[in-house]
């Protein structure tokens, strides 16, 4: 096996055995090309599959089903073969009894695999989200919620897209659930706790809570839960990942006895950032976007307006940013709101994180010009914050809105991306 590679305009045959002769930079680049003839080879792959399955191939040569088939010839597991049979019925072309190609369910996922913008992994996804949309959805909705998808697969990872899926799924939830269901849901939740009390006085517990409460639950946890130093030895911490936990939920309860309410931001019951339009707030909104995940439904957002504090934002053309001054280094509370309504969470494409996991990074460092206006500021997690730091990825702001450029071997032109990982449907985002 050998790769093209290229120094200094000359390009020239490298076989596995010399790679350690291939540049740094070049190497970066071989490793992308691999993952895209990957990407294009399971294409293939998929419509030879589909192909198979269309002539009952697997019949015809003796086997129970084409399933049967590839896991026979191929030497894959039932469970891969099925899979790729799923796959290919759902993403590749079929063939018909004039000649001429049908269009897949998913068209734009197949036609991103077989460009080499996507991997297997995002493939599964996308399919398993779209094989969950209820009948009552439209086909236009269907197809236009897939390539959000897709799009955010060309710069995010498989998790990223599983988590919009999840997101889509309650949407559609919403908008064919008969509204008495709904009525019903919110008005009695699923919250049950089941405990067990040994002679020790100890407890033993398991439950079940809605979703609201569960990601409330999890913005709790999170920070407590993270594993540290031990500050006076310097050891990394032993603690299990359930042990962090049940750490963490005591720290919460021992705060919650101590207090009258329990803070969930920085001292505050909860702070709510609901941006929409003038038309939209005329006509009462449909959604809201919130830094609360669970919460998506105009009921439920009436509902926490009664014990939280409503911060309005007001948005000039272009996102017109808000000015607080440039005396102090740190962020202030009023920049951090702006910054949530505007990045939605952390601003690397494809980066998942919500607001309160996010650090505002000055673009221009603030021991440049001492700048800390939010036009100069960009929300992002740890782990990206230390990737613009430290690699090649940089970010600069285009107006007002902030937007990263890959590294050269990402993408050789460099072209700006922005996050797509907090976008939702447009239709979510108008009045009723």
């Amino acid at each position: 096996m050998s790769y093209i590679w290229y120094y200094g305009g000359m390009s020239e045959q490298a076989p596995v055995s010399r790679l350690w002769q291939v540049p740094d930079g070049d190497l970066t680049a071989l490793l992308v090309a691999c993952e895209e003839k990957l990407r294009t080879d399971y294409a293939e792959m998929l419509a030879i599959v589909g192909e198979s399955e269309q002539r009952g191939l697997g019949k015809s040569l003796g086997f129970k089903d084409t399933a049967a088939f590839l896991t026979d010839t191929l030497r894959i597991s039932a469970r891969e073969a099925r899979q790729r049979i799923e796959h290919a019925a759902a993403i590749m072309p079929s063939s018909s009894l004039t000649g001429v190609p049908q269009p897949p369910p998913q068209a734009a996922t197949g036609q991103a695999l077989t460009a080499g913008d996507i991997n297997a992994e995002h493939v599964h996804a996308i399919t398993t989200t779209m094989q969950a949309c209820p009948a009552g959805i439209p086909v236009e909705q269907r197809e236009a919620d897939e390539r959000i998808l897709v799009e955010l697969a060309r710069q995010a990872g498989p998790e990223a897209v599983r988590k919009a899926g999840r997101r889509l799924r309650s949407l559609w939830e919403q908008d064919t659930t008969p509204p008495e269901d709904k009525d019903r849901e919110q008005a009695h939740p699923l919250r049950r706790l089941d405990i067990t009390r040994r002679k020790d006085g100890s407890i033993r517990f398991s439950g079940e809570l809605d979703a609201e409460t569960a990601e409330e639950l999890d913005g709790l946890l999170g920070p407590l839960a993270k594993p540290h130093k031990n500050a006076e030895t310097g050891e990394h911490d032993t603690r299990t990942a359930a042990e962090r936990a049940g750490d963490a939920l005591a720290e919460i309860i021992a705060l919650a006895a101590r207090c009258d309410e329990l803070a969930t931001q920085g001292g505050e019951r909860a702070v709510m950032i609901v941006s929409v339009t003038l038309a939209e707030l005329e006509n009462r909104a449909r959604h809201a976007f919130l830094d609360i995940s669970g919460l998506t439904s105009v009921d439920g957002l009436r509902r926490l307006a009664c014990e939280s504090k409503v911060v309005p934002a007001i948005f000039g053309n272009n996102a017109a940013p808000l000015y607080v001054g440039d005396a102090s280094r740190f962020a202030t509370p009023a920049q951090r709101r702006y910054l949530a309504a505007r990045d939605r969470g952390c601003a690397f494409p494809g980066c998942t994180r919500g607001p309160k996991w996010t650090t505002p990074h000055h673009v221009v460092p603030w021991s440049t010009d001492k700048r800390t206006d939010v036009d100069n500021l960009v929300l992002v997690c740890a782990k990206h914050h230390r990737v613009i730091h430290h690699t090649q990825w940089e970010v600069r702001m285009n107006g007002h809105l902030p937007e990263f450029i890959p590294p050269p071997w990402i993408d050789h032109e460099r072209r700006p991306m922005r996050n797509l990982a907090h976008t939702t449907p447009p239709r979510y985002q108008q009045a009723a």
